[in-house]
């Protein structure tokens, strides 16, 4: 029988989790961060894995819970810190332990799937713009406001809008429309003009890979040609934990 690991990619809103085993992945699901019930229900009846990494940017107490779920189990878990050199990626970060270790697992699991320059965009509750350069260098990155958070944003600071379902449109004509096409086209701009500055520094175009939970809804407000690969944090992992490279 071979030997089972789990993933878990827990970010600030929900956490993503795989078993990856010999055949590649074979089991994978979503769920609240803040949820513990949702923890029991779901992997009550999974086999205890032979080993468990994890990739945690929720703060401390999403660590404690979950380090005490799986200590009950009788496995500890392997939390991923970033490095300055991982799985053939170099961090340019100024204080390379201070880069977020899912943005590290993002660039590791785009290396190893592109081997070329390539700009690797995470839409989240944030929404990160990571550069990688031909040689796999970390080069830098953007973080902005993810499409919820800007719309909370602008919601909570005036009092005249509020939240609506709206369609991103080129011309709107309502409120929600408005809304809607104002957040996607700024997100859009934003990860079109970080691709032009890649573009511009390394003299070639580099490729673009989108991933998280707006990652789909992304890519169809954007004129570039992108790969979008919704487990990039968790094929990242996997690397790391292949590579010994998590802590």
């Amino acid at each position: 029988m071979s030997q089972q690991l789990l993933v878990l990619d827990v970010g600030n809103t929900r956490i993503k989790w795989g078993v990856h085993g010999e055949a590649g992945w074979q089991q994978r699901g979503i769920m609240a961060t803040h949820a513990g019930s949702d923890w029991l229900s779901t992997w009550q009846s999974l086999p205890t894995p032979h080993r468990i990494v994890g990739s945690n940017v929720a703060g401390a107490a999403a660590v404690v819970a979950l380090t005490d779920y799986w200590k009950g189990r009788g496995r500890d878990i392997e939390w991923v810190r970033a490095q300055r050199e991982c799985c053939g990626v170099v961090n340019g970060y100024d204080e390379p332990a201070a880069l977020g270790s899912d943005r590290l697992a993002a660039l590791v699991g785009a290396w190893h799937r592109m081997r070329r320059a390539c700009l690797v965009v995470s839409a989240g509750t944030a929404v990160t713009l990571d550069m990688l350069d031909m040689q796999g260098r970390f080069l830098g990155g953007e973080i902005l406001p993810g499409r919820q958070l800007m719309l909370d944003s602008l919601v909570s600071g005036t009092h005249a809008l509020h939240h609506a379902n709206g369609r991103v449109q080129a011309c709107p004509r309502n409120t929600a429309d408005g809304l809607a096409s104002g957040i996607a086209h700024m997100l859009a701009c934003a990860v079109a003009a970080a691709s032009s500055r890649l573009e511009a520094m390394l003299g070639s175009k580099p490729g673009c890979v989108i991933t998280g939970g707006d990652a789909e809804w992304l890519a169809e407000q954007l004129n570039l040609e992108c790969s979008l690969v919704p487990g990039l944090v968790m094929d990242g992992l996997v690397r790391m934990a292949e590579e010994e490279s998590c802590s």
